[in-house]
């Protein structure tokens, strides 16, 4: 049986290219992906950077309301991700290192 290799998402390409190239505009984006084989409209990548900001003021707003830092956030985040979003087991993990703290 062939092994499948990992592909990354268009959204997530462009998002590492705008890591490490901030200034660059969709035009620039689109261009500089093209070359290296990944077609992207300058459109999508205007939507993708929309969503992106959406997220980050979603995350801000929630971390103000809390008095959390982003930090803690994602160490939520993470928690979720590998309870696979179910909040039952994300509060019966955090019950259980509550458990372990007490008795350290």
């Amino acid at each position: 049986m062939a092994k499948q290799t990992q592909r990354i998402s268009k959204s997530q390409t462009v998002q590492n290219y705008r890591k490490t190239h901030p200034k660059a505009t969709n035009k620039e984006v689109s261009e500089a992906l093209a070359k290296q084989g990944v077609v992207v409209s300058p459109n999508h990548i205007a939507n993708i950077k929309a969503k992106t900001k959406t997220r980050r003021k979603a995350a801000r707003a929630v971390v103000s309301r809390r008095g959390l830092g982003i930090s803690e956030v994602k160490a939520a985040l993470a928690l979720l991700k590998e309870c696979h979003g179910k909040m039952a087991d994300a509060n019966a993990a955090l019950a259980a290192a509550q458990e372990i703290r007490e008795l350290v």
